[in-house]
């Protein structure tokens, strides 16, 4: 995962740490936006 979100980084603790967030923070963004997307064309405007 660090080498696919800091491919330029080395694998220290902080490395890890920050591509883990990156990756969750990512995750939750989709889906949101799926979430906001099925609700469009199944309920909302």
């Amino acid at each position: 995962m660090r080498r696919h979100w800091l491919p330029g980084e080395d694998d220290s603790e902080q490395s890890l740490a920050r591509a883990l967030w990156l990756h969750k923070n990512q995750a939750q963004s989709l889906e949101a936006i799926v979430a906001n997307g099925v609700n469009r064309a199944f309920g909302g405007k």
